[in-house]
């Protein structure tokens, strides 16, 4: 218990600390032109374990710090802007050592509310839109950010805006492919879209297509030709109701990914879906849940893996800009590896936050 006090202690102490820094506005302006800056931090206290059927495979406790962004506004005027967001991490495969991405770095033209147009390293049309849509981000990814089909930004060109009073959006991007953590060109990029309805006050409808490479397909200077790659399509649909106080939203997920340089079972599916939910029901107290479910099914074997997930929270908006709740995330994974029998259980549980200006 003791080793738990300190910890919890130092989470408070920077989320009370959090308005001192003077962010979340313009600091500065000079005619047209204007400076902002803005930061965000997902700060957790949590015990995690690990298992599968030979037995543990991690256990851990203690605080992180999930992410850590920084950002920087201009407007030069009403129409150009430009943007930077970096994006500090811990990177597992790299012995746990932090990392820091430039995760947005763009140019930005509002021609009018229907024609937005960005490029640089911008945002993708989906995960950014869906995490503003469920609003716990902090604790848990979207669907297809969690399974890596699809990446938050990435380096390419975008167009964007709102038709019909806002009844229709669209969002539509040419990217390398590959996310904003590997922005190398290769020889293909990738097209990544969303297209809204949003026919009553508190209804969305949005369809996602995601069609490319991921940065796979290359030339190989020595052969004199092309490394095929892996071609993915995605396919998502969304539905979300609610209103300033709650929200209650689904999705089904499709993708197909076709190797196409191997000759023996070259395509692998993964078809899921999700639903979630949050609520407000005090002005400083709320509470939030999700659930997905995912089955992958390749050539040449019976077996599809089957991963389940369940997460659940409860709330406390301790001041404008800071969030904290008490969580529990399980997923398990029957017959992982493609492998009958085999299972990886993943049980998270502790204090999440959430801190910006």
């Amino acid at each position: 218990m003791k080793a738990m006090i300190k910890p919890i202690a130092a989470l408070a102490m920077l989320a009370f600390s959090a308005p001192a820094f003077a962010g979340g506005m313009t600091v500065a302006e000079d005619g047209d032109s204007k400076l902002k800056i803005g930061a965000k931090f997902y700060v957790n206290l949590t015990a995690q374990k690990t298992t599968d059927q030979t037995g543990t495979l991690g256990k851990t406790t203690g605080v992180a710090v999930d992410r850590a962004y920084f950002s920087v506004g201009y407007a030069f005027n009403d129409i150009w802007s430009m943007g930077l967001t970096t994006d500090f991490q811990i990177e597992s495969g790299l012995k746990k050592r932090s990392n820091v991405y430039i995760k947005k770095a763009y140019l930005q033209g509002k021609f009018s509310d229907a024609v937005v147009l960005q490029a640089g390293i911008i945002g993708t049309p989906w995960i950014g839109y869906e995490e503003g849509l469920m609003r716990h981000r902090y604790v848990n990814k979207t669907f297809v950010d969690t399974y890596k089909l699809d990446s938050s930004a990435d380096a390419g060109i975008g167009l964007k805006g709102k038709l019909a009073d806002g009844l229709f959006a669209y969002h539509i991007t040419e990217v390398n492919g590959a996310g904003y953590g590997n922005i190398s060109k290769t020889n293909a990029m990738d097209f990544n879209g969303r297209i809204g309805v949003y026919p009553v006050e508190g209804l969305t409808l949005d369809f996602q297509y995601r069609d490319g490479y991921k940065g796979t397909k290359t030339w190989d200077a020595a052969k004199q030709a092309n490394v095929p790659g892996v071609r993915h399509t995605l396919l998502q649909g969304m539905a979300s109701y609610g209103m300033d106080s709650w929200r209650l939203g689904g999705n089904i997920i499709s993708e197909k990914a076709k190797d196409k340089a191997a000759l023996i079972n070259p395509v692998t599916k993964s078809n899921g879906y999700d639903a979630w939910g949050w609520v407000n029901f005090a002005d400083s107290l709320g509470a939030f849940g999700r659930y997905e479910y995912l089955k992958v099914k390749k050539d040449g074997t019976i077996i599809q893996p089957k991963t389940t997930r369940y997460v659940a929270g409860l709330e406390w908006f301790a001041r404008k800009n800071v969030t904290f709740s008490l969580a529990y995330d399980y997923s398990k994974t029957k017959d992982s590896g493609f492998v009958k029998g085999n299972f990886v259980k993943n049980t998270k549980a502790g204090l999440f936050s959430e801190i910006k200006f």
